[in-house]
């Protein structure tokens, strides 16, 4: 039979002073992110600590400041910390300055109990610091702040990242501010800390249960992510692998940033699902990824550090350049300015394959999937329709899933080819999503491919003005409203500048607008923009025959040179 007490979750509302004491020894388990609070929270739980403290407020002197969750045994002061890392850390450097500002020797080592468990032989106690950090940050924490009078020789800001820096800059922060009261205001602040200020404090049994109580935390909107669940579930299976393994997910995670590596879960369920997700990441992704259920440290070696490596590598433009050419490098890039990212898990699989040592061509899969995601993306396919093609993809890369009734996968129907074509052909300029990364990708066509527009600003420009001047040649050249509407926004009448518009400018007549406003001295950044700058006139005519060139350019570059002259021929039957 179970122990009841074993299972039981214990929550109270406790003071601090409650909870820096030898009940609770506290520790931050290596699935938990690194400490990351910012100087405005730092600077607002000071200021709200202050304004509590005064008589008159209505908090009636006493202040909340929230829960932590906690892994507890009954009877162990052996606390796991499963939420309130920032609360617990940003405390202990508080306590950890008060300590280290104050003058009377004997008031000093008493207040040093509130970070460190004094030893005490009769009693049986060891000396023990009252929180551990993840084993990463701990040595630091320790060296910094937690040891006797070291807020008191803080290092310097340079050089330090993450954990480490915000550690120093908040440690700064709350010693600059206490510094400047004095001994009996800093005494005062300490006993309102420790008598006045409450946490509600859950006490949980088992690790499952944490991660029960994770789950439930990250649905009530708190800051805690799919990834981090997940991360969670892998640590508690993984046995004397765990911190090994800890170490290895936060490396992932650094080198994609935490944005990069939540969606890597996504591309990572997709080449195993091949679906739409109808769950949350957190319950979906151990169902639908086979590896994850099993050994922690095979999921490590063979799905999330390969597919990790591929991504970083997609989103390295020099490495994609030493791999695969800088045209493939550029067709890449060309994929990262679309609106969505569906198109991933196909590329990443493609990568992961082409890294195992697997016969595949790179170059033409990037070519072909360049091509398929910018049809879909022009004619505004819906994530549906984008996510049933791209699965289509992966089934053609994967010899061994099951077969199923699929479309042309990465290919091109004449259909779809005429499709592209007519929603190139139309007011592009108005699609907002599409006009840039479309006129980008053309520069590419213009081009070699090999270049990159790092540019700090590109924008997209008229050279025909949406609102011509009265009187202007503009009006001249352009007489008819219907035509106006027609050709203004159509992707021949539309250029590059490597510079914010200026709504002026725009107006100006094509002579001064070309060789002032489209260049920057006498260069100009983009090939597009430079062609027009040749030009003596700009008229009607000239914007249909840009059209058709434009518009050819890109079927040269998708190889559908021969379903756009089909198309042409249709185009014209129709008129």
């Amino acid at each position: 039979m179970n122990d009841p007490h074993a299972l039981r979750i214990e929550a109270a509302h406790k003071t601090i002073g409650d909870v820096f004491c030898d009940a609770y020894a506290f520790s931050i388990p290596p699935y938990q992110r690194p400490y990351a609070w910012e100087k405005t929270q730092v600077e607002e739980l000071l200021n709200d600590l202050t304004e509590a403290m005064e008589p008159h407020q209505q908090a009636d002197g006493f202040y909340f400041l929230g829960s932590v969750v906690l892994v507890k045994s009954h009877g162990s002061p052996e606390a796991k910390v499963v939420d309130g890392q920032q609360r617990l850390t940003t405390l202990t450097i508080l306590f950890s300055v008060l300590r280290d500002l104050t003058e009377d020797m004997a008031a000093r080592l008493n207040r040093e109990r509130y970070v460190k468990q004094a030893a005490n032989e009769d009693l049986g106690l060891r000396e023990k610091l009252r929180l551990q950090l993840r084993q990463q940050d701990q040595p630091f924490f320790e060296k910094y702040v937690q040891t006797r009078g070291a807020t008191a020789a803080l290092p310097a800001m340079t050089g330090l990242e993450g954990s480490k820096a915000r550690i120093v800059e908040n440690a700064g922060i709350i010693r600059s501010r206490l510094a400047a009261l004095t001994e009996e205001q800093r005494s005062a602040f300490i006993r309102f800390l420790l008598t006045n200020c409450y946490l509600v404090v859950v006490e949980v049994p088992t690790d499952t249960a944490a991660r029960r109580i994770f789950t439930v935390l990250n649905a009530r909107g708190l800051d805690l992510t799919a990834t981090d669940i997940l991360k969670a579930d892998l640590l508690e299976r993984a046995g004397q692998a765990e911190r090994a393994l800890a170490q290895r997910w936060e490396e992932c995670e650094r080198a994609l940033d935490r944005d990069g590596f939540s969606d890597l879960f996504m591309h990572i369920r997709m080449i195993f699902e091949r679906e739409k997700p109808r769950s949350a990441l957190e319950a979906g992704f151990p169902v639908h990824v086979p590896p994850f259920r099993g050994d922690p440290g095979a999921f490590m070696d063979q799905v999330l550090e390969p597919y990790a490596d591929a991504l970083a590598l997609s989103l390295d433009d020099k490495r994609l350049r030493n791999q695969f050419g800088a045209t493939t490098a550029g067709l890449i890039q060309s994929l990262h300015r679309l609106d969505n990212k569906d198109w991933l898990p196909p590329l990443l699989f493609c990568l992961r394959r082409a890294a195992d040592g697997v016969d595949v061509d790179v170059p033409d899969f990037v070519f072909r999937l360049e091509r398929l995601a910018y049809y879909l993306f022009v004619i505004r396919a819906d994530v549906n329709t984008r996510m049933a093609r791209y699965a289509d993809v992966l089934d053609t890369l994967d010899p061994a899933t099951t077969p199923r009734d699929r479309s042309t996968g990465l290919e091109l129907t004449q259909d779809e080819a005429f499709a592209l074509f007519e929603g190139m052909n139309g007011l592009i300029y108005l699609a907002t999503r599409v006009v840039k990364p479309l006129l980008l990708r053309l520069e590419q066509a213009s081009t070699d491919g090999s270049a990159t527009y790092d540019y700090p600003t590109i924008t997209v420009e008229h050279v025909y003005p949406q609102n011509p001047a009265e009187g202007s040649e503009w009006k001249a050249h352009f007489p008819d409203p219907s035509q106006h509407a027609r050709l203004v926004h159509c992707l021949g009448n539309l250029v590059l500048l490597a510079h914010r518009k200026n709504a002026a400018a725009s107006n100006y007549d094509f002579a001064v607008k070309k060789n002032t406003y489209f260049a920057h001295g006498d260069t100009c950044a983009f090939t597009l923009t430079a062609e027009v700058r040749q030009l003596e006139t700009w008229d009607a005519q000239r914007i249909r025959e840009r059209q058709i060139e434009m518009l050819g350019r890109l079927a040269k570059a998708w190889k559908l040179t021969d379903s756009f002259n089909a198309w042409q021929k249709v185009l014209a039957d129709v008129e």
